[in-house]
């Protein structure tokens, strides 16, 4: 078996092993409870807005949770589709293929950001941050951002630690790895949102028990996966000189 099998079968196991975590998280915690630790990891919890003016909104952010899905799915698509066709070519596919190979094969991160334009390496940390704003914007239907202003600065203050932990190395395989796993854990919310707006998630996903545990299974899977790709990449630079060492 060579070592990229290895790896992969390492990177099934480890989520596999994380859904299940979900899905016990998902079952043991009280509701009440469960809600509260959603709307941390979500940062979707119970806004200070009544529910009429949720209501109101639904239906439009409905729709605009559909638009950044379509967005969304679009990029990981690109991702998947550039390494194999002309595509990679076109400005920000690189980004989208090295966000999609690096959340997906951590190890393989430096490899797929060689080369890369400073275009599509912004691409990679900025892409995956205006998905998180505009996800956490619908979740608070335009409301309570209070949320948004949490959310921004926690993953402020994790780009920075990701940054500082390179220590003279690249940081944009660590970001790439990242920034993929953020942008499948936007999707997997987004999802949810499109069926109803965030309001009607509590009354549609989150209402029925089984529906409620597969969504907390797999956000709470792809929360920590980000955490792992990010420390699997990063791992992976370490190995590596700093810039600018002279190797003999």
């Amino acid at each position: 078996m060579t070592t990229a099998a290895r790896r992969g079968i390492l990177a099934v196991a480890t989520l596999l092993v994380l859904l299940a975590l979900g899905a016990v998280f998902a079952v043991v915690v009280p509701e009440p409870d469960l809600r509260r630790w959603v709307g941390v990891l979500e940062q979707a919890s119970f806004d200070p807005v009544t529910a009429q003016e949720r209501a109101e909104r639904d239906a439009a952010m409905a729709w605009v949770a559909r638009g950044l899905l379509a967005l969304a799915v679009a990029w990981l698509v690109i991702g998947m589709l550039a390494a194999r066709t002309r595509l990679v070519r076109r400005p920000g596919a690189a980004a989208a293929r090295s966000t999609w190979l690096s959340s997906t094969r951590p190890w393989r991160a430096r490899e797929s950001t060689l080369g890369m334009l400073p275009l599509d390496r912004r691409l990679t940390f900025g892409v995956p941050a205006a998905l998180l704003v505009g996800t956490s914007v619908v979740q608070a239907s335009f409301l309570a951002l209070t949320e948004l202003v949490v959310t921004l600065l926690a993953w402020g203050v994790f780009a920075v630690s990701l940054r500082l932990l390179a220590w003279g190395r690249s940081p944009w395989p660590v970001f790439a790895a990242a920034g993929g796993a953020l942008v499948g854990r936007c999707v997997v919310v987004l999802s949810a949102m499109s069926v109803a707006g965030p309001g009607g998630f509590w009354s549609t996903v989150w209402a029925d028990p089984v529906s409620r545990t597969v969504y907390v299974a797999v956000v709470f899977a792809l929360f920590v996966w980000v955490f792992v790709a990010a420390g699997w990449a990063l791992a992976t630079q370490l190995k590596r000189p700093p810039r600018g060492t002279v190797t003999r």
